[in-house]
């Protein structure tokens, strides 16, 4: 048994004579240990929740102290939740007005990142390769190769723009008859632009891979003769003319809008995901909740504790029948709210 419970075995009241059941006489008032005992259930309530107050002190203290840059931190991840709403709602937009526009299949674009690097490596190994054999510092050569193979593949980047104005030519509409969703996405039914230049670059383009073929040749054939120079001239020009085919495949001006506004939501999403897991948000919440918790806690130890001391006023009671009687009275509901309410009106 705890301390309470001996100390409540240890109150004796005179005993009266040997009764089989005994009530509580309806004229008895409320003995001393009543008193007592109600006092000690009083003391719970209020000791307790000190306690609580006590042990969740350093957790409201840390909360406290990140209120200021919590609250700043949250005020921009509101502001953050707009720019959010408005990258899925544009996007959303582009994909249910532009989407029937799509000319790109599957996966096109990923077999062009693939293969264009490919194709550049594939055109300075044979620069480096003869480089080296005639005598030239490896890491000089390297870059020399480098830059020559990534000058045939972008010629082959005029591809795409061909394939824009063919595109940009089938898609091109009257803007009267442009609907009000596709009004913000004019300029992609204004039909090719730039026309000129395109022809311009690709002229340009042409002759890169002239040039191309021309200095590969040379240099191979220097090295291992005329037939071999031939061969590898005309592989730099296979390489630039493979280039250009693969751009003309995977160009798609509207795909590559969808593909930057669908980017522009992930990097939202990204950035909103940070600003929710900062370490002040963090630390703020778990502090609250940890202050919460004790508070909530200590407050049910209190309630419990009261309710302890008050059952050890009715172990009192019971244990001296021949004073106070068995129990109380038939009809009587009375119980320790009872015995307060007759003690003064309280509840």
């Amino acid at each position: 048994m705890d301390e309470w419970t001996r100390a409540a075995d240890e109150v004796t009241l005179p005993r009266i004579d040997e009764v089989e059941f005994h009530p509580r006489p309806a004229n008895a008032g409320i003995t001393y240990a009543e008193y007592e005992f109600d006092a000690l259930a009083e003391e719970q309530t209020a000791t307790w929740p000190a306690e609580g107050e006590c042990t969740a002190r350093p957790f409201q203290v840390q909360a406290r102290g990140e209120e200021i840059p919590g609250t700043a931190d949250l005020f921009l991840l509101k502001e953050h939740e707009q720019e959010v709403r408005a990258a899925h709602a544009a996007y959303q937009h582009a994909v249910r007005v532009l989407q029937p526009h799509v000319r790109r299949e599957l996966g096109a674009k990923l077999r062009y990142w693939i293969c264009w690097p490919l194709l550049v490596l594939g055109d300075a190994s044979g620069v480096l390769s003869a480089a080296i054999m005639l005598g030239d510092i490896p890491w000089v050569a390297a870059g020399q190769a480098l830059s020559s193979g990534l000058a045939a593949a972008c010629a082959g980047l005029a591809g795409s723009e061909l394939k824009h104005l063919q595109l940009a030519q089938a898609r091109r509409r009257d803007p009267e008859t442009l609907s009000d969703d596709e009004q913000p996405y004019r300029h992609l039914f204004a039909g090719p632009a730039g026309v000129g230049i395109v022809k311009f670059v690709g002229a340009l383009s042409l002759l890169v891979v002239l040039l191309m073929a021309v200095a590969i040749s040379t240099l191979r054939s220097v090295v291992e003769g005329s037939e071999a120079g031939l061969t590898f001239g005309l592989l730099a020009a296979i390489t630039a003319i493979g280039s250009a085919l693969l751009g003309y495949a995977a160009a798609d001006e509207i795909a590559d809008l969808l593909a930057t506004k669908a980017r522009r939501v992930r990097k939202a999403e990204a950035h909103h995901r940070t600003l929710a897991g900062t370490k002040v948000l963090r630390v703020r919440a778990q502090a609250d909740e940890a202050a919460r918790s004790l508070h909530v806690e200590y407050e049910h130890r209190g309630q419990a504790a009261s309710h302890r001391v008050e059952s050890l006023s009715w172990r009192v009671l019971r244990n001296n029948p021949g004073v106070m009687g068995h129990g109380l009275p038939n009809g009587d509901a009375m119980g320790i709210v009872g015995r307060r309410t007759r003690r003064g009106g309280r509840t």
